[in-house]
């Protein structure tokens, strides 16, 4: 199979989602450093986070192209070192956060991140953990496939392995749910459509909900999201809701926002949707959606055409990882479920999250230069509406 050229658009997609977040950091960017100075005491000068997302933005720009550039089987032949490495690294920001060391970022009790010094930046380990996690499930689902083993414990031990370290390690230790059910999600949708017997689902997802209960109901901030969304009794909500309101058709023009002066919590990084909706109403969210849409729908077309199964495995696990981002943000700013503190992808105020999401998209592109050019039969071959229909003898070897 020779090479082709690759999906521009998604890099175009990906590019106007940046471009977008960089004027609205740039719009309110004072407003929120005022607002900050005078609720913290801190000294933050006008075009602080400006400058920040400005670097945030071009390392995930060059993470795009670092992704497109390396070889997609070079990474994959060490996923499985990734996966326990970015596991070691969840726990050591845990330890080290609860002996207060200050090499780590906690908020309210949650260690999460890495702060480095030299560049002023933080470097969470869950989003290597994501990208460890879709390069060694795509493999091991698509090998065990391949030898008849997706009901067997080849398959389900080590995968079941990777989630229960997740749950703990980022779920329960770091506070993070949100992360945690973005994994879970690019898990599940790879077993899906990799073609799981569909009798392991049920015990499967009554496992993932007995965790997430769990989860739920041992951390108090949690209780506190899902008992404030049942009862509309909830602040970051009804200022997001103001935001939307506020905004209308055509919304209040940039630099005009008056929500992210305080009233609307982290406005540039969960919030930023609801920003926009005031900033440029609802067809400047309308079009963002569009660009998301436009954006998954062309990695879904990758996995279906991609030369392997494997590969094709790993676009359904970035096209997961980046829909449960979307849906979970925006339906958590709309009031629509309970919010989960999880950032917009590309959109979101630059940081870990930006650049391994950059860094994924990057692979997607370099994926899609290699795909099958043939057109589709849609009725027999679409691995979305047909799972696991061409994956015999389509996998990498170990």
């Amino acid at each position: 199979m020779r090479k082709h050229k690759s999906d521009k658009t998604i890099a175009l997609m990906v590019l106007i989602l940046m471009a977008v977040s960089l004027v609205i950091v740039y719009a309110i960017g004072g407003r929120v450093a005022q607002a900050e100075n005078a609720a913290t005491g801190k000294h933050y000068s006008d075009t602080y986070f400006f400058f920040h997302h400005v670097v945030a933005i071009a390392m995930s720009v060059a993470a795009l192209v670092i992704g497109y550039k390396v070889k997609y089987d070079f990474l994959a032949k060490y996923a499985k070192s990734f996966f326990w490495i970015a596991a070691g690294m969840c726990l050591m920001v845990t330890i080290l956060g609860r002996m207060n060391v200050g090499l780590v970022t906690c908020d309210e009790g949650a260690c999460r991140s890495f702060y480095i010094p030299i560049v002023s930046i933080g470097f969470a380990p869950v989003e290597l953990l994501k990208i460890s996690i879709a390069l060694y499930s795509s493999y091991l689902v698509c090998s065990r496939r391949e030898s008849g083993e997706l009901g067997s414990a080849s398959f389900w031990v080590p995968y079941a392995t990777m989630f229960g370290v997740t749950a703990l390690l980022v779920g329960a230790f770091q506070k993070d749910l949100g992360s945690t059910v973005v994994i879970a999600m690019m898990m599940f949708c790879m077993a899906w459509v990799g073609g799981v017997p569909i009798k392991y689902f049920a015990a499967a997802l009554g496992v993932f909900a007995i965790i997430g209960a769990f989860l739920i109901m041992t951390a108090e901030h949690r209780m506190q999201r899902l008992t404030g969304w049942e009862s509309g009794d909830n602040y970051h909500v009804e200022n997001s809701l103001i935001s939307f309101g506020t905004g209308g058709l055509l919304g209040v023009g940039l630099g005009n926002s008056i929500q992210s002066s305080g009233y609307l919590p982290e406005s540039l990084t969960d919030s930023i949707f609801s920003i926009i909706g005031e900033t440029w109403g609802f067809i400047g969210t309308t079009l963002v959606i569009i660009a998301f849409a436009v954006l998954l729908f062309r990695i879904m077309r990758v996995s279906e055409r991609a030369d392997s199964g494997d590969k094709s495995l790993f676009c359904v696990a970035v096209f997961a990882w980046l829909i449960s981002h979307v849906i979970m943000n925006i339906g958590g700013m709309l009031g629509i479920i309970p919010m989960k503190g999880i950032t917009l992808p590309f959109l979101s105020y630059g940081g870990t999250s930006m650049m391994f999401a950059a860094f994924a998209v990057g692979m997607v592109i370099q994926i899609s230069g290699w795909t099958k050019r043939t057109n589709i039969d849609e009725n027999t071959s679409s691995r979305w509406g047909q799972r696991g229909t061409r994956y015999a003898g389509s996998g990498r070897r170990s």
